[in-house]
C-alpha cells in the first residue's frame, strides 16, 4: 500500500485511509517511500520515547535545515536539553500567567474586528481574519517584536509551515512551495538577526534577551541563535492557529457541543483537548532506527529505516479510546499526541492552552453560535494539517 501524503484529496479527510493502514497490521511498509507506517498509540509512544534507538536528528552534512541552522527540535542529546532549557522557565504554566492580560487584549482586538462583521450577516474567513493573527501577535510580543510587524510574521510563518508538507510532494507545486518557504525562512532569519544585534546593546525581558543572557548562548553560533528564535516564531504560530481553526469547524459541525460549552465555559479546556485529539494538527513524526536493528510492534526493522508515526491515527486508536471517531467534548482526559511526546513534547504547550482557552471563552461570549460550509479546504499539507480557510457566518 501507499499513502500519498501530499494529495489534497487524502488530506481533506485522511482518517478512512489511516484506518485502512491500521487494518493491515500494527506496522505497514509503504511500497513507494519504503517507510514503515505505525498507527497504534502505545507503539508510537514507545518509538517516540526511545531516542537511543529512534532518532529525529538531522544527519551530519545535510545542510543548515529548514530554519537556517541547528535547532533543539532536531537534537536528541544533551545539547537539546541545554538549548531548550534556556526558555523552559518562561514557558512554565505559572510563569505564563503574567501574560494573560496581554493575550486577552490580543484576542479582544481580533474579535472586535471579526465578530461584528459576522453578526452583520457577512461571511468572514476566520483563518485570515482571526485565528492566524492571534498566536503571531502573542509570540511577537514575547520576543519583544514590534506589533506592527505581525502581518509579515504571519506571512513568513505560513510559508514556512507549508515546507513540512512540501518535502513529501515531488511535483512542481511541491518544489515551488519549498522555494517560497525557504525564502520566507531567510527573510525571517534576517529580521531575527537584526533583533538579536539590537538586543545585545539594549536587552529587555523578552525571549531573545533571555537567550542572549544565558551562558548557553556563549556556546552557540550566530546561526544557531537565529535559527532557534526563528523556530520559536514558527512553533508559536502554526500549530495554535490551526488548532483554533479546527475548533471553529468542529464546534460548527457539532452544535450540541457548542451549546454544552456555552452553558458552562469551565468545560472549555476539556473540549479543546478533545478537538486536538479528534483533529490532530501535527500528523506525522518520522524517526530513523539507529544503534542496530529494532523491534517495532513485533516486527524487526533494520537500522537506517524510517518509522513514520501517524499521530492522527494514533489519536484515534480504538485500543485507547472508546468510539475514537466520535467527537466527545466531555470525554475523560487522556494524553494524546497533539503536543508531541517524550523528549520533543512541545515547549509551548502551556502557552497554546492559554491562548486557545482565552480565545474560545471570549468567542463564545460574543458569538455563541456560528456556521461554516460543509466543504472545508484543508490544502495538501498533511504534516501540519489544518483548514486553509474557514468561512464563518451567523448560525
Amino acid at each position: 500500500m501507499h499513502l500519498d501524503l501530499a494529495d489534497a484529496g487524502f488530506n481533506h479527510d485522511p482518517y478512512p485511509a489511516l484506518e485502512a493502514v491500521r487494518s493491515m497490521g500494527p506496522l505497514v511498509r509503504d511500497e513507494i517511500s519504503r517507510e514503515w507506517l505505525l498507527t497504534g498509540y502505545d507503539d508510537c509512544a514507545r518509538v517516540l520515547s526511545n531516542v537511543e534507538r529512534f532518532t529525529s536528528e538531522v544527519p551530519a552534512g545535510s545542510g543548515p535545515g529548514v530554519f537556517g541552522g541547528p535547532v533543539f527540535e532536531t537534537m536528541d542529546g544533551p545539547r537539546h536539553d541545554e538549548i531548550r532549557g534556556v526558555w523552559a522557565r518562561d514557558f512554565q504554566r505559572d510563569r505564563l500567567e503574567r501574560h494573560r492580560p496581554m493575550v486577552t487584549a490580543v484576542v479582544d482586538d481580533a474579535l472586535d474586528a471579526f465578530v461584528p462583521r459576522v453578526l452583520d450577516g457577512e461571511t468572514v474567513d476566520a483563518v485570515e481574519h482571526l485565528t492566524r493573527g492571534i498566536p503571531t501577535r502573542v509570540i511577537a510580543a514575547l520576543l519583544g517584536i514590534d506589533d506592527a510587524d505581525q502581518a509579515r510574521f504571519s506571512a513568513w510563518s505560513d510559508a514556512m509551515g507549508a515546507v513540512a508538507g512540501a518535502f513529501f510532494d515531488p511535483s512542481d507545486r511541491g518544489r515551488e512551495t519549498l522555494r517560497v518557504g525557504l525564502e520566507a525562512t531567510r527573510a525571517l532569519n534576517a529580521y531575527i538577526t537584526a533583533e538579536v544585534d539590537r538586543r545585545r546593546s539594549a536587552p529587555g525581558d523578552d525571549l531573545i534577551s533571555v537567550m542572549l543572557a544565558s551562558p548557553v548562548s556563549e556556546t552557540m553560533s550566530e546561526a544557531e541563535i537565529t535559527a532557534n528564535n526563528t523556530q520559536l516564531v514558527f512553533a508559536g504560530n502554526e500549530t495554535t492557529a490551526k488548532w483554533m481553526a479546527h475548533t471553529l469547524v468542529t464546534l460548527a459541525r457539532h452544535p450540541e457541543a457548542g451549546r454544552w460549552l456555552a452553558e458552562d465555559r469551565t468545560r472549555i479546556s476539556r473540549a479543546l483537548e478533545e478537538v486536538l485529539r479528534f483533529e490532530t494538527v501535527a500528523q506525522v513524526a518520522r524517526r530513523t532506527v539507529r544503534n542496530g536493528d529494532a523491534d517495532v510492534a513485533g516486527v524487526r526493522v533494520a537500522e537506517g529505516d524510517v518509522v513514520t508515526c501517524l499521530l492522527g491515527a494514533a489519536d484515534r486508536d480504538p485500543a485507547r479510546w472508546a468510539a475514537p471517531d466520535t467527537f466527545d467534548p466531555g470525554r475523560a482526559a487522556k494524553t494524546h499526541f497533539g503536543f508531541g511526546f517524550g523528549l520533543h513534547h512541545c515547549i509551548g504547550i502551556h502557552l497554546a492552552r492559554l491562548e486557545t482557552g482565552i480565545w474560545l471563552d471570549r468567542l463564545l461570549e460574543r458569538l455563541p453560535v456560528w456556521d461554516v460550509p460543509s466543504d472545508i479546504d484543508y490544502g495538501s499539507n498533511f504534516v501540519l494539517r489544518g483548514p486553509s480557510a474557514v468561512p464563518v457566518c451567523r448560525g
